[in-house]
């Protein structure tokens, strides 16, 4: 043993200087290092938002820095009562020192060591600022480097910057920083108004904000113990006088309530933190009404439990006043935490097709182009139309039926698909999507196939936001109104999207209740006791119900459906999404300008004049017609013809067709009757309707007969067709139909080169299918005229 200290010995007197430089380095090393790892710097922190309805209501509240609240940016001059309850309890020698107040430093240093672990911290508000700034867990080391980081900050920043630092990120209990936002929440006032018992229970509140919390039992009594132990050190000191102090300690602390975020605002929160202004504010009060969402909310989920069993899973729902476009409801979906029916998703922001939505639209664009008018007729009866493909687009009504002739007014009220689509062709696709993506719509696409003539039927999606920003137009004579969202939002200019007439028309029809019939019988959702247009519209499948309506003072769109498109079970726009709408519209009109009265009627524009027309035809009356309705018109566009519809018609009685100028007297009979055009022709046979002839009869006829001609009706070119080879071949047939002047020839029909049939009036025969591509002619008999080829394709 004793070789071995004598060994150690000779090797550290060898060694000294090698190992005293060690120590040195070492030294130099690790205070090297400390001194790197301290931060002088006050760090700035994220506020939080507090989001209001335009009533000064609790909405929500957008978390800042570390997911907290607070942070909020104090006054220029701090308050009194603030800065000495603070100091108070914090830090008295705080004006007094340098970061570090040495004698409670070695107060505490003493008790710390004499118990092993750390009993007193002796932190000063530099030192909490260090802390907070950036957390550590209580130890010795600890605590010496916050010491540091306090003198730092203190001689680079000074005292007042110090105490205005820890006055914004101290932590107030609930997740709540900063002595602003504290005030607000606890009592609802600004730390300028607090008492001296307000100012003292917050100053209380950072020393343990977990277990001070005021909105329990047990927290609240514990704050307000070490608030009154502060006030009395105060008076001890002389700092407030007799009076203040028993003022403070009798007051009552008018301690707020716990501000609740109502569950259904949750989507309005969120949409409207996206858009809060960077102007410097925290708290901002939004365009939102919560007695009005809550309404709305209520509205659109209690029709929604009506239709669970047909499928539907969600709902949404906005309301915008009028004219100033402040969104007043804002219901993304029925329940935010639903995850079986996704109710996260904000469905107000997500496209689907809005089935017929949009057909206002393009009936506007059709008034406003000229050609059209309110009582224009339109045939809604079987067509067809090509494909940008090459291919055969054949339509149908929602009802797979039709109408016949209607005046536009009532294809518009009553939705019908064909009269549509016919004014959409006329107008062209690209058109009326470049008219509306002006109107708002976002993501248009522009490839040729992209919508087509379904665009009438809703191939365009939309959100229902955008829904409600086309329909302002239609409210406002032609000019979108901007949805606002803030109280203090300043008013933009809308852009042009129809012409006042147009758009005004346009209203009036769809606030006309009689337009809408046979299609939605008197008494449903669609109508009202006060002047409110309206307009519903279904997707394809059933995937997607929608209502807009607006009055004068309210717009409510509404949405019914299912996250992933699946199919409901029969629920349309008119049985799902219009009921909601009108239950928005009875529960919220009183409450919107209830001084005003609700409007009983839409105005028409100023140049309108009323005429008496034919229902049938839009045209004057004649003497034959059996009904006359009023229609208004845009000066200079109202009829000057008598109508063709209603008229009194000669008849071969030997033949039943129209007598020429030679049939005796004799054989002719005078019948009023409809006399409709030929586009009508097959629609009448089917509703087996009494129509005059368009033929001659061959005993007397009254065209010229030198005039011949034939033209194939029925089957349209490039039609398609499947050929069933388990259908019997009597039965697997398509109709060959002509057109024939004279209507005494005969026809014959050509299929391939090959002559299948020769017919006399109405020039019609079938044609059993053969699987491939076939051209079809017809040839009149006595003559060489020949009709136009078409070209069919029979699919096998």
């Amino acid at each position: 043993m004793a070789r071995w200290r004598t060994a150690l010995t000779t090797w550290l007197s060898a060694h000294r200087r090698q190992v005293l430089l060690g120590l040195v380095m070492s030294s130099v090393v690790g205070s090297v290092m400390f001194w790197r790892s301290l931060d002088d710097a006050l760090s700035p922190r994220k506020p939080s938002h507090v989001l209001l309805d335009r009533r000064g209501r609790f909405l929500g509240e957008l978390p800042g820095t570390h997911e907290a609240y607070g942070f909020w940016p104090l006054p220029a001059t701090l308050p009194e009562k603030v800065v000495v309850t603070t100091l108070e309890t914090e830090d008295r020698t705080f004006f007094e020192h340098d970061g570090i107040a040495w004698r409670s430093v070695a107060r505490a240093a003493w008790q710390n060591v004499s118990n092993a672990r750390v009993i007193s911290g002796a932190s000063t508000i530099p030192m909490q600022v260090a802390r907070l700034q950036h957390p550590r867990s209580r130890t010795i080391v600890a605590k010496v480097h916050e010491a540091a980081e306090g003198l730092l900050l203190t001689r680079r920043h000074g005292h007042d910057a110090i105490l205005r630092q820890y006055l914004t990120i101290a932590p107030y209990g609930n997740r709540t920083h900063g002595i602003v936002r504290a005030a607000n929440l606890y009592f609802d006032k600004p730390i300028d108004d607090l008492s001296w018992l307000q100012a003292a229970y917050l100053a209380a509140l950072p020393q343990q904000p977990s277990r001070m919390s005021p909105w329990t039992k047990d927290g609240h009594e514990r704050a307000m113990a070490r608030a009154r132990r502060i006030l009395n050190q105060l008076h001890e000191r002389g700092v407030i006088g007799d009076e203040d102090l028993h003022v403070a300690l009798t007051s009552d602390l008018a301690l707020s309530r716990h501000p609740l975020r109502p569950v259904e605002s949750m989507h309005a929160v969120l949409a409207w933190s996206r858009r809060i202004p960077d102007d410097g504010s925290v708290i901002h009060r939004t365009t939102i009404d919560l007695d009005l969402q809550r309404e709305t909310y209520q509205a659109l989920t209690k029709n929604l439990d009506s239709l669970r069993t047909s499928g539907a899973g969600n709902t949404a729902g906005v309301v915008v006043e009028l004219p100033g476009g402040e969104l007043r409801a804002y219901v993304g979906s029925a329940d935010y935490f639903d995850d079986e029916h996704r109710g996260g998703i904000d469905y107000l922001t997500t496209r689907r097709s809005p089935g017929s939505a949009l057909k206002p639209f393009i009936y506007a664009m059709a008034l406003e182009r000229g050609g059209h008018t309110a009582a224009s007729e339109l045939p809604d009866t079987p067509v067809e139309f090509a494909t940008a493909t090459g291919g055969l687009y054949v339509p149908e009504n929602m009802t797979h039926t039709f109408l016949g002739p209607m005046l536009l007014r009532q294809a518009l009220g009553n939705s019908r698909n064909i009269p549509a689509l016919r004014v959409l062709s006329e107008l062209g696709v690209d058109r009326v999507v470049q008219r509306l993506e002006h109107g708002g719509v976002k993501q248009v696409n522009y490839d040729p196939d992209a919508y087509g003539l379904t665009l009438a039927m809703g191939s365009l999606h939309v959100t229902p936001l955008e829904l409600a920003q086309l329909y302002t137009a239609l409210a406002n004579k032609g000019v979108t109104v901007p949805l606002r969202r803030f109280v203090d939002e300043p008013v933009t200019p809308g852009v042009r999207l129809l012409n006042e007439d147009a758009a005004m028309l346009t209203a009036h029809i769809l606030a006309d209740s009689e337009a809408r019939r046979p299609a939605f019988p008197p008494g449903g959702p669609l109508d009202f006791d006060m002047a409110v247009a309206v307009k519903t519209g279904t997707s394809q499948g059933y995937r997607d119900a929608w209502a807009a309506a607006f009055s004068d003072r309210l717009l409510v769109v509404t949405w019914v459906g299912n996250h992933d498109w699946r199919r409901m079970n029969g629920v349309s726009g008119a049985l799902a999404a219009a009921p909601a709408a009108h239950d928005v519209f009875d529960r919220l009109s009183d409450d919107v300008r209830p001084w005003q009265p609700p409007a009983l009627t839409f105005p028409l524009p100023s140049q309108s004049v009323a005429v008496d027309v034919c229902p049938l035809s839009g045209k004057l009356p004649g003497p034959t017609c059996p009904h006359v309705k009023t229609e208004h018109f845009v000066r200079g566009t109202e009829p000057s013809e008598p109508c063709p519809f209603h008229a009194n018609v000669r008849i071969d009685t030997r033949t039943g067709l129209l007598a020429g100028p030679t049939c005796p007297e004799s054989v002719v009979v005078t019948k009023t009757m409809l006399a409709l055009p030929e586009v009508y022709a097959p629609w009448a046979r089917k509703q087996r309707l009494s129509i005059a002839p368009t033929a001659d009869s061959p005993l007397c006829p009254s065209n010229d007969p030198t005039v011949r001609t034939v033209r194939i009706r029925e089957p349209a070119t490039a039609s398609r067709f499947l050929f069933d080879p388990d259908t019997p071949p009597e039965l697997s047939t398509v109709k060959l139909s002509a057109a024939v002047q004279p209507a005494t020839e005969e026809v014959v029909w050509v299929v391939d080169g090959t002559p299948i049939a020769r017919v006399g009036y109405p020039h019609e025969a079938r044609w059993t299918l053969t699987p491939g591509t076939h051209v079809i002619r017809a040839v009149l008999a006595g003559g060489r005229e020949t009709s136009a080829p078409i070209r069919i394709v029979v699919d096998d």
